[in-house]
């Protein structure tokens, strides 16, 4: 859905600025992290993030280290690690860490958006099938209260004719 809030995360200024362009002019909203770590803080400040494009190599925390931390406290959120590293074994470690997709820079406008968007619609079926089973949960519990007292009923009409 556009106008959802997404993270990117890279330690190059100019990627960053490059990424949440394209995404701005989308129409998603966008808040930057220069590093690992400072992403952790922004995610900490409890904004809803529905995505996070997250660089793989960084100083302080690289891309598996933050995708690791993130799918811990977020498990919802869904995350795209972008990178230059042409290296099939990274891309399977990303993944296998939860990483949602894997984007190799350079990347067209046109690949991340679909990505991005890809990304959001399986985040928004997870949530809406979440709040269905949860309903669903709600409702069985319900019936069997309302089917328990049918039975308790029913007992005390056959105990009062006998």
């Amino acid at each position: 859905m556009v106008g959802e809030q997404i993270l990117v995360v890279d330690d190059e200024d100019s990627i960053r600025e490059i990424v949440c362009s394209m995404l701005n002019a989308a129409g998603y909203q966008c808040k930057q992290a220069s590093s690992g770590v400072d992403a952790l803080g922004v995610l900490a400040t409890g904004e809803d993030f529905a995505l996070m494009l997250s660089d793989l190599m960084m100083r302080d925390l690289d891309g598996i280290g933050l995708l690791e931390q993130t799918k811990i406290k977020f498990p919802e959120m869904p995350v795209i690690m972008v990178t230059a590293v042409h290296d099939i074994s990274v891309a399977l470690a990303a993944i296998r860490n939860g990483a949602y997709d894997y984007l190799l820079k350079p990347f067209e406008r046109e690949q991340l958006l679909a990505a991005v968007r890809r990304a959001l619609e399986t985040r928004r079926l997870k949530l809406e099938n979440r709040a269905y089973q949860s309903n669903l949960e709600s409702l069985v519990a319900a019936r069997t209260e309302q089917l328990r007292q049918t039975m308790n009923d029913l007992e005390r009409s056959y105990d009062i004719t006998l």
